[in-house]
């Protein structure tokens, strides 16, 4: 028979494991710390080189013990799959990402990645000749657009230095054309030369009306003249000068 263990000794494992256990636990997440940065820097690299499979290389990286910043691995996975072709799942994670944000400026980080990859699918169903689905595509885009915190569209705090923004505005330009809900500028009237109109009347009048109407004005420009001259030879004959009005 195994012989009993005393309960000092029971006690004294009890306290050992209740010891070692978060020591581990610590042990680990200090690593997972300490390699993070190492694991996002690797993603950021992939991304500026339009490198879909080494993001989605470094998102595995990143997934386990994935409890920081949760919106940040499925972010990184989603953008490398849209960048890859994979737009269907990319936006799934994406999605993902979305609902694990908790503040304004992530929200807009992912948002935006997330609207360039409907966009993207809506110009997929364009080419494939679905007017239906590229229109019901660009209405989803266009609704996270609007739906997006205060801040993001234009750029003044979308946590990108207006990079988020300037994007999303680009995508919203096309996508209202997608869907119809641009509006055309409207061509702008000719400013209306002379007073109340006086220029079309002129041209509207007949040419026989417009001559009698000059020989009228010829005639009294003819008369204030030589009223005027009357006027002034009375004045010399009383030996004040005349100044001319012209």
């Amino acid at each position: 028979m195994t012989a009993p263990i005393e309960p000092r000794l029971r006690r004294r494992r009890r306290m050992i494991l209740a010891t070692i256990l978060p020591a581990i636990v610590l042990v680990v997440l200090a690593i997972r710390f300490l390699t993070l940065p190492v694991f996002i820097g690797q993603a950021q690299d992939a991304h500026g080189g339009d490198d879909g499979p080494g993001m989605v290389k470094a998102a595995d990286r990143l997934h386990p013990l994935n409890i920081v910043e949760r919106w940040r691995a499925p972010f990184v996975e989603g953008t490398g799959k849209s960048i890859d072709g994979d737009l269907e799942g990319g936006r799934a994670d994406l999605e993902t990402a979305l609902d694990r944000t908790k503040n304004p400026q992530d929200d807009c980080t992912v948002r935006t990645n997330l609207v360039i990859t409907i966009s993207q699918q809506a110009d997929a169903a364009k080419e494939a000749g679905d007017e239906d689905e590229e229109k019901s595509l660009a209405e989803e885009a266009l609704k996270l657009i609007e739906e997006g915190p205060e801040g993001c569209l234009d750029g003044s705090d979308d946590g990108n230095g207006g990079e988020a923004g300037r994007k999303q505005q680009e995508q919203k330009d096309k996508l209202e054309e997608q869907t119809g809900k641009s509006q055309p500028e409207e061509p702008q009237e000719p400013e209306d030369e002379g007073d109340d109109g006086e220029g079309e009347d002129e041209e509207k009048k007949d040419p026989k009306q417009k001559e009698l109407e000059e020989r009228n004005q010829q005639g009294q420009r003819q008369s204030e003249t030589d009223r005027r001259e009357e006027e002034g030879e009375e004045k010399g004959s009383s030996g004040a000068g005349v100044d001319k009005p012209w």
